[in-house]
C-alpha cells in the first residue's frame, strides 16, 4: 500500500475529533500529501478532460487506421491510448471486448455483457446504451492498473466513428478526490469569524462529488493566512484583508525582497471596524493613552488597528485578548474600548449586551485613512438591533477582504488546481448571494480590482471572456463622463486617471449599506 493511501486509511478517524479539529488535520493532511509531490509534478492520475481526449485521439487514429488498425494500437499500447491509470478500451455493442492493453483478463472476445460489478451493476449494458445514444459518462468499480485495487470508475464512452463499436477511457473517482480538492486558509473557530462563514459557504456551494472539493482550513488571521498561501504545503487560496496584504509587500520591499508569488483572485467584500467603548470614551481621540484591546496579536484585527490607531495619530496600550474576554474586561473598566474588524452583522457582537453606557464610537475617515484605501462606511440600527438605537448611525471604516492565491507556473498541478476553482466558483457568484449563504456576498464584485497587484491570470481570462454588459456599458458611460469634465480651468481626466477612480467608485458601492 503507498503513503498516499495509507494516509487516505487514517484520515478519516479525525472525523470523531470534532470539526474544529478536524479541519486543524485536514491541513496537516493535505500538506502531507503535498509534499510527497513537487510542486510542478505532473498529477499521478488523470482527469476528466484528459479521459475525453484520449477517446478524441483514438477516433483520429480509427480515421488513419481503421477498426482493425485501432485494435492492434490499442493492444500494443501505442502512444496516445495509455497514459498513468487512464488507458482506452473498445467493446462492440453486444459488450464484447474487441481491445484492451491494460487489464490481462479482458482479452479479445471476453463478454462483459452479464458481468456485474460489486455493486451488482449490469455497467456494460449501461455502456452500450450510451454508446448508442452518442456518448456519455457511467460508473461502476473496476480494477486500478495503478493502485491494483477495484475502485470506483468513471468511464467516458462514444461510439467510434460509424462502426458498431464504443471507445471508452475511464478515470479513478477516489483519486480525483486528491486531485481536485482545493484547500483554503480561513478563519479561527473562537471568534465570530466571518472567514470562516465564507469559506464554508465556498465548500456547500462548490463542492461536486469528485470533480471539485472544497476543503475549509482553520486558520489564525490575515497576516498568517498570507504567510501560509505563500509558503504551507497543501493550502492552495486563502483569504486575507487588503491593508495586511499591503503590509506584507512593503514590509518585504523595506527589506529588499521583491516577492511576485501571491496573487489576487478577486476582492470579495468588506470588514467593518466595529469598536466598542466604555461610557466615558465620546471619540476615538479619548483612546490616547488608554488600554484599547485589539484582538490577539497575530489577528487579522490587530494588524490592522494598529495601522488606524498610527494613521490617526492616537497612541493607545495595546491589549491582545479574545473578544469575550476583552468585552468582560471592558465592563469591569479594565480596558477604554476593544476592537474588532468584522463583517457586519457579527454574531460576536450581536450576543453582546450594552450595559453600563458600552457603546460604539464613530471611526473617522480622514485623509490618512483613504491613503491606506479603506473606505467609509456605517453601522446602524438595522445590522445591530440590540446595539445601536433605531435612527442611529455610527460612522466607521472598512478594510477589504481579499482571495489571494500562491502564482504557480503553467501547466502545473496546483496552478490547473486553482485554475479548476476559479472555473467553478465565478459562474457561481449569483447563487452565492441567496441565503443562507453570508449576507456579505451580495457585496461582491468580480469586476473590482486591485491596484498595484496581479490578479491569477485564469481569472482574469475569465473575467475577460464574461465580463457583464451592464458593467462594461457602465464604464463606458462613466470614462465618456470623466473626459468632459475638463474646462478653461481643469485639465480633461485621462482614460487610466478614468479607469482608476472607476475602480473607486465601484468599491465604494460595495462599501454602501446593503439594506
Amino acid at each position: 500500500m503507498t503513503i498516499l493511501r495509507r494516509l487516505l486509511v487514517v484520515f478519516p478517524t479525525a472525523v470523531a475529533l470534532g470539526a474544529a479539529a478536524s479541519m486543524l488535520i485536514a491541513g496537516v493532511f493535505l500538506a502531507l500529501l503535498a509534499a510527497l509531490r513537487p510542486a510542478g509534478a505532473a498529477s499521478e492520475f488523470g482527469t476528466r478532460e484528459e479521459a475525453v481526449a484520449m477517446v478524441h485521439r483514438v477516433q483520429d487514429m480509427y480515421k488513419k487506421l481503421g477498426a482493425e488498425g485501432t485494435f492492434q494500437a490499442i493492444k500494443r499500447k501505442a502512444p496516445g491510448t495509455v497514459d498513468r491509470d487512464l488507458y482506452a478500451y473498445i467493446v462492440d455493442q453486444n459488450g464484447v471486448v474487441m481491445a484492451n492493453g491494460v487489464i490481462p483478463t479482458m482479452t479479445t472476445g471476453t463478454n462483459l455483457w452479464n458481468f456485474r460489478d460489486q455493486n451488482g451493476k449490469y455497467f456494460m449494458q449501461e455502456q452500450v446504451a450510451v454508446c448508442k445514444a452518442g456518448q456519455g459518462w457511467v460508473d461502476f468499480r473496476w480494477l486500478s492498473p495503478v493502485t491494483q485495487q477495484i475502485d470506483d470508475k468513471s468511464s467516458y464512452i462514444e461510439r467510434m466513428g460509424d462502426t458498431n463499436y464504443c471507445i471508452g477511457v475511464g478515470i479513478y473517482r477516489n483519486e480525483q478526490v486528491n486531485e481536485n480538492t482545493v484547500a483554503i486558509i480561513s478563519g479561527s473557530p473562537s471568534a465570530d469569524d466571518t472567514y470562516l462563514q465564507i469559506a464554508n459557504d465556498m465548500a456547500n456551494v462548490l463542492n461536486d462529488a469528485d470533480r471539485l472539493r472544497i476543503l475549509p482550513v482553520v486558520g489564525v488571521g490575515g497576516p498568517q493566512n498570507i504567510r501560509d498561501v505563500r509558503y504551507l504545503k497543501g493550502v492552495d487560496i486563502g483569504l486575507t484583508q487588503l491593508s495586511v496584504l499591503n503590509s506584507f509587500r512593503s514590509s518585504n520591499q523595506t527589506l529588499g525582497k521583491y516577492d511576485d508569488k501571491i496573487v489576487y483572485i478577486a476582492k470579495l467584500f468588506n470588514e467593518e471596524v466595529h469598536l466598542i467603548a466604555a461610557r466615558d470614551i465620546t471619540s476615538i481621540g479619548d483612546l490616547n493613552g488608554r488600554k484599547v484591546n485589539i484582538d490577539e496579536a497575530r489577528s487579522g484585527t490587530s494588524q490592522t488597528m494598529r495601522d488606524v490607531f498610527k494613521r490617526l495619530g492616537i497612541k493607545v496600550e495595546v491589549v491582545n485578548v479574545v473578544q469575550g474576554q476583552a468585552f468582560e474586561m471592558l465592563k469591569a473598566g479594565e480596558i477604554a474600548a476593544t476592537a474588532y474588524v468584522s463583517g457586519k452583522s457579527a454574531k460576536l457582537i450581536s450576543n453582546m449586551k450594552f450595559e453600563n453606557g458600552i457603546h460604539f464610537i464613530p471611526v473617522p475617515f480622514s485623509k490618512e485613512i483613504s491613503e491606506a484605501e479603506y473606505l467609509p462606511t456605517e453601522l446602524a440600527h438595522e445590522d445591530y438591533p440590540d446595539q445601536i438605537p433605531a435612527g442611529q448611525v455610527i460612522q466607521t471604516i472598512a478594510d477589504e477582504v481579499v482571495l489571494i492565491g500562491y502564482n504557480w507556473p503553467k501547466n502545473t498541478d496546483r496552478y490547473r488546481r486553482v485554475q479548476r476553482f476559479v472555473d467553478a466558483f465565478f459562474p457561481k457568484i449569483e447563487e452565492f448571494r441567496k441565503p443562507p449563504n453570508h449576507p456579505k456576498w451580495r457585496e461582491v464584485n468580480l469586476a473590482v480590482t486591485l491596484k498595484d497587484w496581479k490578479r491569477f491570470e485564469p481569472a482574469e481570462e475569465w473575467l475577460a471572456s464574461a465580463r457583464s454588459p451592464d458593467v462594461a456599458s457602465l464604464q463606458a458611460d462613466f470614462r465618456q463622463f470623466t473626459s468632459q469634465q475638463g474646462g478653461a480651468q481643469r485639465a480633461p481626466i485621462s482614460p487610466a486617471r478614468s479607469d482608476e477612480l472607476f475602480q473607486e467608485f465601484l468599491r465604494w458601492k460595495q462599501s454602501r449599506p446593503t439594506r
